[in-house]
């Protein structure tokens, strides 16, 4: 254990005059890992056989819990959507969100692996750095938008924060021209980036704040040690049991907020692409 126990929440340089940072590195390693168990998975179900084994069937749950639960249910088909097609053909309910399932697949468990590399002594959860996570809301943000502009056009994007508000009367109608409706537009539009800022504050802030409670608990039993030695033993193993309890909630907590990423993406790109919903 490292003498300071808040050291594995702070990003630094490996080694002078390196610019790269530990984060950077444990975001490369949590890709890596993500990669091999996809693959991984990707193998064992090539020839249509069902996976064995415990971890390729956990593996296999949370990819059907993702899509089914969350991704499939937060994006719909377009009206105009059921027209691409050819009439004779029949009609996928789920082809838009299973066109997005790769990208918000990866995602999840990135951000998963993250949080649990930070569960691991002397290393530390790359999205309790808040330039990882904005970097994620970032990506997100491109790819929703990017994404309704394409299947939208320019004229249906830009529409789609412009809210049509009807009166009964011409002087109400003018009213809500000129006044309401530019005030809606312009708060639709920060509102887009907003949801994008919290996507990446609330995800910081939780995997940050987990590993700043358990550091602070860890620094009870250093404080005794160097303060008052003969309650050294009884402080002890109270940080320790509080320790492991704080543990077992950060473990909840990375599955959890890795979820809850991924759930408001499906959202706001389900929101994005069909604002007639």
């Amino acid at each position: 254990m490292a003498l300071d126990p808040l050291e594995h929440v702070l990003d630094h340089a490996l080694a002078e005059g390196l610019p790269v940072t530990k984060y950077q590195v444990l975001s490369i390693a949590a890709a890596g890992l993500v990669a091999a168990l996809l693959i991984g998975y990707a193998r064992q179900i090539r020839h249509g056989q069902p996976p064995r084994g415990p971890l390729w069937n956990f593996l296999e749950m949370l990819l059907f819990f993702i899509r089914d639960e969350v991704v499939r249910p937060n994006i719909p088909e377009g009206h105009h959507d059921h027209h691409e097609g050819h009439a004779a053909e029949p009609h996928d309910p789920h082809a838009t969100a299973d066109r997005y399932l790769p990208f918000l697949w990866t995602l999840f468990f990135f951000i998963l692996m993250c949080n649990l590399l930070g569960m691991i002594p002397f290393l530390g959860a790359p999205t309790a750095d808040l330039g990882v996570t904005l970097a994620l809301a970032g990506m997100v943000f491109l790819i929703i938008h990017a994404s309704a502009l394409i299947k939208n056009g320019p004229v249906g994007y830009v529409r789609s924060f412009i809210p049509v508000l009807k009166a009964d009367n011409r002087i109400m109608n003018l009213f809500l021209a000129i006044v309401i409706t530019p005030m809606i537009a312009i708060i639709e539009v920060l509102g887009a980036f907003i949801r994008a800022a919290v996507l990446a504050i609330r995800l910081f802030a939780n995997i940050f704040a987990g590993h700043v409670a358990l550091g602070v608990i860890l620094l009870f039993a250093v404080a005794v040690k160097d303060e008052a030695i003969h309650l050294f033993g009884a402080v002890s193993m109270a940080t320790v049991l509080m320790g492991t309890a704080l543990s077992v909630l950060e473990l909840f907590v990375a599955f959890l907020q890795a979820f809850v990423f991924v759930l408001l993406t499906s959202i706001f790109l389900g929101m994005q692409l069909n604002p007639e919903h």
